[in-house]
């Protein structure tokens, strides 16, 4: 394993992220003054309708599995060619199954079934339209990204996600002044940018991966371990959109296009932070998979131990101050707090934890290429939230519910992946449980009393700016002692000293 090369994509990564979380809060603010909240929330569930359909293209995550897994091998240039070509074949059916079900299926429920302002019917279709054209791009495009990821090349993602955000920035200032159509032009520019991504990924791999170049070739032997890889992931794939946009098509269903404006908001925020996560994850995953190509299952060990511990860690810290002031950041950054939104988020920032876990698990099976047990036993459990959230608001639940049902089945299905991945790694569950589980809920519980009780007091200062200040900063503190004292080892504490040491005497 090289821990130099992980930290070094981790910081790329975590550069980028920084800056897209600044821009992206700018740009949300002025996109919902320039659209309105009716559009802005049908524009969001506009995706969510698009989303189901990107559960056809299950097979990426077997085009990242098999390259990877080439490269951990040692397979040379002309292997990873044949892989890649192969996965472009099966990209390229796949966009056309998916525009043939977006077009018929997906129409019929937008025109028929999604809930808006009847006068807004028109732009909604074009909305759509322009949608499937953004789609059908990335999963043609998937394959370059997977090469991406296998060779390690996190600068290249954070450099172009940087491109994305500012570009992003610039059309919702475009939008915000100009006098036609507002909600269109919105799409019709974000599929511009993400057909130039799209084209910028592929120029990038096309110069300086070799596999990409040659003659398209396709074997039948490969596409049949991909398609029942893929096969399988499609369950876990269906299950994400089922617990994300699922639920959003639900509130839509119930409540209309408001409800989804306060999902969209609470969404965003549980993004960006769970993003810094699954940022480090990502720059994880090459070495989790080449670690168990190569055979050595005591590094995957303290890679899969030491990624959840960070992961869950990193969550925990930046999620407390977040929690504990939602209200007052709403405020700051939208100006008005919407009802429930308040509540959504706090809800989901719950699982951001278990959701960090999941991941690694995930990642950590995928690897084995043995996924056909995890995914259908944790697909089915995650899509238990479509039904129950449904039972829940069909009864006359509040929409806070359905969060409350997501969160007590990802703890299930955390319980599950468990059960299933350690003993598919010849790792001891018990060792996996105090590890990962029960040592980070120490350190969360002991880390949160003091800014708990700060927040709660609400007396130490009479400008509510102030106050916030004081417990961001005592949250920030409390959480970081608790991970360092309580979360991490002797020797991991030995290093971050050492650390700090070098950075300081520089």
């Amino acid at each position: 394993m090289s821990n130099s090369r992980i930290a070094r994509n981790t910081l790329y990564l975590y550069g980028q992220q920084i800056v897209q979380m600044i821009v992206g809060l700018v740009t949300t603010r002025v996109l919902i003054q320039s659209l309105g909240k009716i559009d802005y929330g049908l524009f969001s569930v506009l995706g969510g309708v698009m989303s189901v359909f990107m559960v056809l293209n299950a097979i990426e995550a077997a085009t990242m599995r098999f390259i990877t897994f080439e490269q951990g091998k040692g397979s040379d240039t002309a292997r990873i060619h044949v892989v890649f070509s192969t996965a472009q074949h099966v990209h390229f059916a796949i966009a056309g199954i998916v525009l043939l079900v977006a077009e018929t299926i997906g129409m019929y429920y937008v025109c028929n079934h999604l809930v808006m302002p009847p006068e807004r019917l028109t732009a909604v279709i074009v909305v759509f339209q322009l949608y499937l054209v953004a789609t059908l791009f990335a999963i043609i495009s998937a394959p370059f990204d997977a090469l991406i990821v296998a060779h390690e090349r996190m600068g290249v993602f954070a450099s172009i996600s940087i491109y994305q955000t500012f570009i992003n920035l610039a059309i919702v200032f475009i939008v915000k002044y100009a006098e036609t159509d507002r909600l269109i032009l919105y799409a019709a520019l974000i599929m511009l940018l993400q057909v130039s991504l799209r084209l910028i990924y592929g120029w990038y791999c096309n110069r300086h991966f070799p596999e990409t170049r040659g003659r398209w070739v396709f074997d039948r032997k490969l596409f049949s371990q991909m398609f029942r890889f893929g096969i399988w992931s499609f369950n876990g794939t269906l299950a994400t959109i089922g617990y994300t946009q699922g639920i959003n098509l639900l509130l839509n269903y119930f409540f209309g296009p408001l409800l989804n404006t306060a999902f969209s908001l609470a969404n965003s925020v549980y993004s960006k932070l769970y993003s810094f996560a699954e940022n480090f994850l990502i720059a994880v995953k090459p070495q989790l998979v080449k670690s168990y190509a190569a055979g050595n299952l005591d590094n995957m060990h303290r890679l899969m131990i030491t990624s959840s511990q960070l992961g869950v860690y990193l969550m925990f810290i930046m999620s407390l101050p977040v929690m504990l002031e939602t209200h007052f950041i709403y405020y700051l950054w939208i100006g008005e707090v919407t009802d429930h939104t308040v509540w959504f988020l706090r809800i989901a920032l719950f699982s951001i934890g278990v959701n960090t876990l999941g991941n690694v698990m995930t990642m950590s099976i995928q690897a084995t290429g043995r996924i056909a047990k995890y995914q259908l036993i944790e697909g089915n459990l995650l899509l238990l939230t479509v039904p129950l959230a449904w039972f829940c608001l069909w009864k006359g639940l509040p929409p806070e519910s359905v969060f409350c049902v997501q969160l007590l089945m990802f703890v299930i299905t955390q319980v599950a992946r468990t059960l299933i991945v350690c003993p598919a790694l010849q790792m001891s569950i018990w060792y996996y449980v105090r590890k990962v589980m029960i040592r980070p809920a120490i350190v969360i519980l002991i880390g949160s009393i003091i800014p708990v009780l700060v927040h709660n007091y609400g007396g130490l200062s009479t400008h509510p700016i102030t106050q916030v200040i004081i417990v961001t900063f005592v949250s920030l503190l409390s959480s970081s002692l608790a991970v360092y004292y309580i979360g991490c080892s002797s020797s991991q504490r030995q290093l971050v000293r050492q650390k700090l040491r070098n950075i300081i005497h520089r």
